[in-house]
């Protein structure tokens, strides 16, 4: 083997190319840009609940709509709707509005979850305090 050959299979070899059949290489270098910043971490989910307002005060006599915008994170499929720790609905529109029948007088706690599909809350949430009054 000449000189030139034995260059062509070092550098191959170096740079991870392959070499071409009549002996010639190109040799391209990937371009790296260094920030100095690590990458985020996968981003999560997030909920809005856009109505009713936290702190809201409604009719014990008027059903109450639950207006909402959602992101799911990596492992979420869907929402779940609580009043008061127990759960209401199951959302898969992730943008809408939910309705609850009348609540009784007294201060209630409205949240909505992300869950993964076996239903299992991934930590998402959003809630909101409303009196009825």
């Amino acid at each position: 083997m000449n000189t030139k050959v034995l260059f062509s299979l070092f550098l191959a070899m170096m740079y991870g190319q392959a070499l071409a059949a009549d002996g010639k290489i190109t040799i391209n270098t990937p371009t790296l840009a260094y920030t100095g910043v690590a990458p985020p971490p996968a981003a999560g989910g997030k909920i809005t609940i856009t109505t009713p307002a936290d702190n809201a005060m409604v009719s014990p006599m008027a059903k109450v709509s639950v207006n909402y915008e959602a992101m799911l994170g990596p492992n979420g499929d869907h929402l779940h709707l609580y009043v008061d720790g127990k759960r209401i609905d199951v959302l898969r529109q992730l943008k809408g509005s939910a309705e609850l029948g009348a609540l009784p007088p007294g201060k209630h706690k409205v949240c909505l979850t992300e869950n993964t599909k076996s239903h299992a809350a991934t930590g998402v949430e959003a809630c909101v305090n409303v009196t009825s009054q």
